[in-house]
């Protein structure tokens, strides 16, 4: 009797060891290991300059203007007194307005000066022979340039009082009566057949200023 033969085991290929990593492999790995060190090297540079580094100071914005930083103004020029003000410029005026003088005359001590009520208060007007009229009173015709000053007519007064002096239209009269304030009067208009003695038109001034104390 034959023997059959037994089932043949499978034959394993006998283990073998990982063969070592050839030369140039291991070089390429080693350079790419150096590039990645020499970038992380790099980039932690340009992180330390950036922190450490100071960072550039803001300039200041332009200062801005406005209606209200404009520079103050130079003040305004104050006016020269007027040529009316003069030597008297000092005296207050105590009263001005139009009047009438008529024959009864005008008490200048009035604030206003009130007309009188009969004969003898001055100044008062009159008629002067055939067409012109006069101002009667303590009275001194006004023949300086400019206005009559307060000052100017106390010294008028003063050196050429008259009893009475002939006007016409545009003439300045000053004016006083006893301790009455000094006062002028600038004819506007003459009547002279008005009235019981006809009438003077003018802008009346008087000042806080006497002739006598």
């Amino acid at each position: 009797m034959s023997m059959e033969n037994p089932p043949q085991q499978p034959a394993w290929p006998p283990y073998a060891p990982p063969a070592a990593p050839s030369p140039s492999r291991a070089k390429i790995w080693a350079a790419g290991a150096a590039v990645v060190s020499a970038m992380a090297g790099v980039a932690t540079a340009i992180a330390a300059f950036s922190n450490g580094s100071p960072q550039p100071s803001a300039v200041p914005p332009p200062a801005s203007s406005s209606v209200g930083d404009q520079p103050p103004q130079s003040p305004a020029i104050t006016a020269a007194p007027s040529a009316a003000a003069g030597a008297g410029g000092a005296a207050s005026v105590r009263w001005s307005g139009k009047v009438v003088l008529g024959l009864e005359g005008i008490d200048l001590s009035q604030v206003p000066p009130s007309k009188g009520t009969g004969f003898g208060i001055r100044p008062a007007a009159g008629r002067n022979g055939s067409s012109s009229m006069e101002v009667k009173g303590t009275v001194a015709l006004w023949e300086s340039a400019g206005d009559p000053t307060p000052q100017g007519c106390k010294d008028l007064l003063a050196a050429q009082s008259r009893n009475a002096v002939v006007v016409a239209e545009g003439d300045s009269v000053c004016l006083v009566n006893e301790k009455s304030p000094i006062a002028a009067l600038k004819v506007t208009a003459t009547h002279y057949e008005e009235g019981g003695y006809g009438l003077i038109e003018g802008q009346l001034t008087t000042w806080n200023l006497r002739a006598t104390k």
